[in-house]
């Protein structure tokens, strides 16, 4: 995660700030919604968290299905990103609204509001730890500001209305706590899956756990009109929109700024209970606000140049598409036949598949496979394909051959799908697939193995066949996942007459 927090490429600031800020806004609004909610309709808040979170979820996974369907599955293939995700459903959103509202129980909702934000210093500090660098002068003003405008509405000018019980301040601290693991936690994830995506799955491991144990519907709630447009209201701007912008925000401008950037929460609550409500608003309100503006106008001050160039930042790279991280942009990728222009990208991507399989325990002997004179004929052949990204970025090679394949002549234990000494010839080879690593458990695999079945069938060939080692499981349980027969196995020799096992596949393309 040091990367990750240490440099924001600067092209993306802009949107995130403006996120970031949004994000803000709309907490603001649910804030002033929540508080109709519970003091004009009698509503628990402990229901209000229920019901935002799990109809929250439902609405994200739903947009997350209809935009990029292959994130939301692929993301359950990535055991640690889940793991991730629902460490920060847990400790990052359920624990944050929890100790919120306990720390507002036992004092008041501008205390705790001061207390939470209590946060922001955790994570400046922890970002710099992590950078190994000192804050920057911008970083600790824009801080100063924030604890100053949030000081000025807690306290009103009266340092005694901060006189709390231990309880209350127990968990205010806890609540500053959970802020910083709301902010930090999600970072990698962000990057990888998306704000959209992270939301929702982070939604529903948080609102189902929440659900257990508060159970809403033993709750007497009685919803008017009013209220319905109320809770409409919450999770429509107050979940959807905030939870997405600010967690955008991270992802575009980083933890540091997006956290300090969304202290404009209570002056949006402010303007928003004072126009709506006819709230009244004080001297201390207005100071408040003052130090607020002026902490934004800090934090969103430009970048020196020199930080990109820091940073590794190529000026001409497009932003990733908002609410989307780059495994939404893997489902735009596409293949081709290799040129000669290809063997540097393709033999680094073959040495990591052979890296990925040394990993398994499976030692292929010390000649590399293919060689390079075997890869460079099948690159004139036009038998070796790239996958690539959107913007041209390799991200895995394949080969479908269409020659007879003399390990397959010699016999199989057991039985293929079709017949080996038939003619024409009625199948396939499909060798050497190796996935980018940046790129693996996203769906890539499948897309190759999609293509060589049509490019295959574009060679009117009745089926496919693959050999795999019988330690590598994860390709086996990808074949089969895909619809290919386990046939039994085979002998492969390679040029010094060595023999090694392989556990033979084929799949019926008619």
């Amino acid at each position: 995660m040091a990367e990750a927090v240490a440099a924001t490429p600067r092209r993306h600031m802009a949107r995130g700030v403006a996120c970031a800020l949004a994000g803000g806004v709309c907490w603001g609004f649910s804030g002033t919604c929540a508080q109709l909610l519970m003091d004009g309709y009698g509503v628990p808040a402990l229901w209000i968290t229920c019901a935002r979170m799990v109809i929250a979820a439902a609405c994200f996974l739903f947009m997350t299905a209809v935009r990029d369907w292959r994130s939301l599955i692929a993301v359950f293939r990535d055991v640690r990103s889940v793991v991730q995700i629902a460490a920060f459903a847990l400790f990052g959103i359920l624990l944050t609204q929890v100790s919120y509202l306990t720390t507002i129980g036992y004092t008041n909702a501008a205390t705790g509001t001061a207390l939470e934000q209590v946060g922001l210093v955790l994570i400046m500090l922890y970002v710099c730890v992590r950078a190994r660098r000192l804050p920057r002068v911008r970083e600790v003003a824009g801080l100063l500001c924030a604890l100053a405008g949030m000081f000025a509405f807690a306290t009103q000018g009266d340092l005694g209305s901060l006189a709390i019980p231990p309880e209350g301040f127990a968990w205010g601290l806890l609540s500053a706590v959970a802020l910083a693991f709301y902010t930090l936690l999600p970072v990698r994830v962000l990057g990888k899956w998306g704000s959209l995506l992270v939301t929702g799955l982070a939604m529903l491991f948080g609102g189902a756990a929440a659900t257990v144990a508060v159970q809403p519907w033993a709750m007497p709630v009685q919803l008017s009109g009013g209220a319905l447009v109320a809770i409409v209201a919450i999770v429509l701007v107050g979940t959807l929109g905030a939870y997405m912008l600010y967690l955008q925000g991270v992802a575009d401008a980083g933890p540091v700024k997006a956290s300090l950037l969304c202290s404009i929460e209570p002056v949006a609550a402010l303007v928003i209970s004072a126009l709506w409500l006819q709230a009244p608003v004080s001297a201390w309100d207005v100071a408040g606000c003052v130090a607020i503006v002026a902490m934004v106008v800090l934090v969103t001050e430009r970048e020196e140049a020199p930080a990109d160039a820091a940073a590794g930042v190529v000026s001409g790279e497009p932003d990733p598409p908002l609410f989307a991280g780059r495994a939404s942009e893997l489902g735009y990728y596409a293949d081709r036949p290799a040129t000669r222009e290809d063997f540097a990208q393709v033999s680094r991507l073959l040495e990591e598949g052979r890296q990925a399989i040394a990993a398994l325990g499976i030692d292929e002997g010390p000649k590399k496979y293919p060689s390079s004179r075997r890869l460079m004929r099948s690159i004139k052949d036009g038998t070796c394909h790239v996958v690539e990204d959107a913007r041209g970025n390799p991200l895995a090679v394949f080969a479908v051959s269409f020659s007879p394949d003399k390990n397959y002549a010699r016999g199989i234990e057991g039985a293929w799908l079709t017949e080996t000494d038939a003619c024409p010839q009625p199948y396939a080879e499909l060798h050497w697939v190796a996935v980018d690593e940046d790129a693996r458990h996203r769906g890539v695999g499948m897309f190759v193995l999609d293509r060589a079945e049509r490019i295959a069938r574009a060679g009117d060939r009745a089926s496919l066949r693959a050999d795999v080692y019988e330690r590598n499981v994860p390709m086996q349980r990808l074949l089969e996942k895909h619809g290919y027969e386990r046939c039994g196995t085979i002998e492969v020799r390679d040029v010094f007459g060595r023999q090694k096992r392989r556990v033979a596949y084929e799949r019926l393309l008619r």
